[in-house]
């Protein structure tokens, strides 16, 4: 039961408004890795991460946080929009993954005003870029006390949304 609920089936909760319109606030996402067990991350996945998450990934670790919920774990829900290696280039309102425009029908504002100007980012290995779909005031890899976002704090991809 315990494989399960942590690799096949997590329901979380949506609180707050950085993925409108995709996900609204009181929503319900489920979660898997299993798609991360036999693959690897794809851009436009939509992902649940553990922001305070300190150290890798371990069984140990998993089955520990099973049994000891802290109040302060911090979950967000985010969309993988740069994989390893991967070259974004923001410019003005909009963004360059490997020298390509990257245009998007989901995000809530396509006048985004909160890229980094003229800034390059190179993401890392073991590493995603990540943004919200509420663009304008989404927490997310943009900020410069988040960045990309180490693999080993993602929980999940979603599958479902209820």
């Amino acid at each position: 039961m315990v494989t399960f609920m942590i690799y096949v089936h997590r329901k979380s909760e949506v609180l707050g408004s950085s993925m409108e319109p995709t996900l609204k606030e009181g929503d319900y996402v489920y979660t898997t890795m299993l798609p991360y067990i036999f693959g690897d991350y794809e851009i436009g996945d939509i992902v649940v991460i553990d922001v305070d998450l300190q150290t890798r990934f371990s069984y140990f670790h998993l089955i520990g946080q099973l049994f000891t919920q802290k109040e302060s774990d911090t979950f967000w829900i985010k969309r993988i929009v740069g994989l390893p290696g991967d070259e974004l280039r923001f410019e003005g309102n909009a963004y360059y993954r490997n020298g390509v425009l990257v245009e998007e029908d989901f995000i809530k504002d396509q006048k985004v005003l909160s890229y980094p100007v003229n800034t390059t980012v190179i993401v890392p290995d073991d590493h995603v870029y990540v943004m919200g779909d509420n663009r304008n005031i989404s927490k997310d890899s943009r900020d410069a006390t988040v960045g990309p976002i180490p693999t080993y704090k993602i929980i999940g991809v979603t599958w479902k949304k209820s």
